[in-house]
């Protein structure tokens, strides 16, 4: 009977020590899988709150013929700085050429508030005075909890040739 009770015992303590170290195994997984799910909240929060418009009047937006250049407003009104230099510009589906910036009223980030002048140019552009074309902008935010979200815009715009 003694030797019975002794091998249960060992056998009982065997595995409540197996049963313990299975537990911990999927405590540290659910703990890292929670971990994870609410970094991506996070990011999806910050997400929406990524954001930008192209502004003025979009039926006389400047073109200059002399030096194919179309220059165009865009309002960061998000609530994260935007990336000045990350992003793709495409005026009737063919990305520009060369593209210059300023950050308006004066400064070097696009905060949220400020307004980004585009200069685009295409030497391969025969516009005339009154043409529609259509612009797409992908941007980008600065480095926000160690991501960057993009944005898409999309304008159809009448040339004002100036």
């Amino acid at each position: 009977m003694a030797d019975g009770g002794a091998s249960s015992m060992i056998m009982l303590i065997t595995a409540l020590f197996i049963s313990a170290t299975a537990s911990s195994v999927l405590i540290s997984a659910w703990s890292d899988s929670l971990r994870v799910v609410q970094t991506n909240g996070r990011s999806e929060m910050v997400a929406d709150q990524i954001d930008a418009e192209i502004v003025g009047d979009l039926a006389m937006v400047a073109y200059d013929t002399t030096t194919d250049t179309m220059t165009i407003y865009v309002s960061n009104t998000g609530e994260y700085t935007l990336s000045t230099t990350d992003f793709e510009a495409y005026v009737d589906g063919t990305v520009v050429s060369t593209t210059s910036t300023s950050v308006l009223p004066s400064g070097t980030d696009w905060d949220p508030g400020t307004l980004l002048e585009l200069e685009l140019t295409d030497t391969a552009w025969t516009y005339t005075d009154g043409t529609d074309v259509m612009i797409n902008f992908i941007g980008v935010s600065e480095m926000i909890q160690g991501r960057t979200h993009g944005f898409t815009l999309n304008a159809e715009v009448r040339l004002n040739v100036v």
